[in-house]
């Protein structure tokens, strides 16, 4: 695991047991068999009792305040975009994970090779399939897709507002989530996501990390945000995601 010790920030590039590609013929991109999300089982994870955890004092915060964001986000009235053709439904997963040091915030960056956002820095997401009954499906759907994470590890939280993308024309739902253990296993989608940036929560809380901008597309004005954590900067879609989630985080305080 290569460091920014100064900056809190970690790259990743996965397990040595990565995919070798995404297969055709709709398949999982990782070729684990059958998706969990598609297996018959029990349904989605909405809830836990985080403070049965056993906790430091640290811990005990972060599960109260945990707990308190899984509330804000329920209460809010959330701001729904229509995403009728042409536009295309989209959702992506922020997963957050607590291993004993903090908050922390998983995000892949994509490969040179995939269609749009190249190189850039995200979340594990994607387009909605006709088979995915909601777009917090299609957020762990395409989050075991692309990384390897299994549905059954995650504590769906909430969902943020969704966010429109102009370039292309992706309405993108973020659904919040806790990712339970430990992440050495992820296997990562090589066509598509080139390693993986974990970054604490508190790092992107620092004010000299983030700037923004206001920007023009067509008739509509858009606040650009951006985070530098070592040499990446997190922007576009994903930096407004992030500026939700921090937002958020900051009420349950």
């Amino acid at each position: 695991m290569q460091t920014h010790a100064a900056l809190g920030a970690h790259q990743w590039a996965g397990s040595d047991r990565a995919p070798r590609g995404r297969p055709s013929g709709g398949a999982s991109r990782t070729g684990l068999g059958v998706h969990p999300l598609r297996a018959p089982g029990p349904g989605l994870l909405r809830s836990v009792d985080l403070r049965a955890r056993p906790a430091s004092q640290a811990d005990a915060a972060t599960a109260d305040r945990l707990e308190r964001l899984q509330q804000v986000l329920h209460e809010r009235v959330r701001r729904d975009i229509d995403a009728s053709p042409p536009l295309l439904r989209a959702g992506v997963l922020i997963p957050l994970l607590w291993r004993g040091h903090g908050l922390e915030m998983l995000l892949t960056r994509r490969t040179d090779t995939v269609l749009t956002h190249k190189g850039q820095i995200s979340f594990p997401g994607g387009q909605r399939e006709d088979a995915d009954a909601e777009t917090i499906e299609t957020a762990l759907r395409e989050s075991y897709e692309e990384i390897g994470l299994d549905p059954s590890r995650v504590t769906v939280l909430g969902e943020l507002d969704d966010v429109f993308t102009a370039v292309s024309s992706f309405v993108i739902t973020p659904v919040v989530g806790l990712v339970q253990g430990e992440i050495d296993d992820l296997r990562l989608a090589p066509d598509e996501v080139r390693s993986l940036l974990i970054v604490p929560v508190d790092r992107l809380l620092d004010p000299r990390v983030h700037t923004s901008e206001t920007r023009s597309v067509g008739e509509q004005q858009y606040r650009i945000h951006y985070y530098t954590i070592g040499d990446d900067v997190i922007w576009g879609a994903t930096g407004r995601i992030v500026y939700q989630f921090l937002k958020a985080w900051e009420e349950a305080a």
